[in-house]
């Protein structure tokens, strides 16, 4: 595959590289455009790893013409302002991780609780 703004011919990694850097931005349009903020910030971390990947060999300008103009490092902004919204007005209490019993059997051995004898003021306090 060539490019029509380079003069050399891309390895087949790097055809590889380019495909995915559109499809993850293609993806990044599409969550933005069906408004899922809260996957958003990990789609436009895919778009970055993939732009930071291609524009090692093709260049910041050349990266850049690949998707009229497209940056992530703007588009970063844009993200930012949309999930704090998104966060102020879908703000859900954190869920209760039930936490094992401290005293968990291990191999199907179990350890019975032993009462706890009241201290009836023998012995030092």
């Amino acid at each position: 595959m060539k490019l029509f703004y380079l003069q050399k011919e891309l390895k087949l990694s790097q055809e590889a590289s380019v495909d995915i850097y559109k499809a993850s931005q293609k993806a990044y349009n599409n969550a933005l455009q069906h408004k899922k903020y809260q996957i958003l910030a990990d789609m436009w971390k895919n778009c970055m790893n993939s732009y930071l990947t291609v524009r090692k060999f093709l260049g910041p300008p050349n990266t850049c013409k690949l998707l009229n103009s497209w940056n992530p490092f703007i588009e970063k902004k844009n993200i930012m302002l949309l999930t704090v919204e998104w966060r102020k007005n879908n703000s859900q209490p954190p869920k209760q991780v039930p936490r094992p019993n401290p005293v968990a059997s291990s191999r199907n051995y179990n350890i019975k609780k032993q009462p706890q004898a009241q201290n009836k003021g023998k012995g030092k306090a």
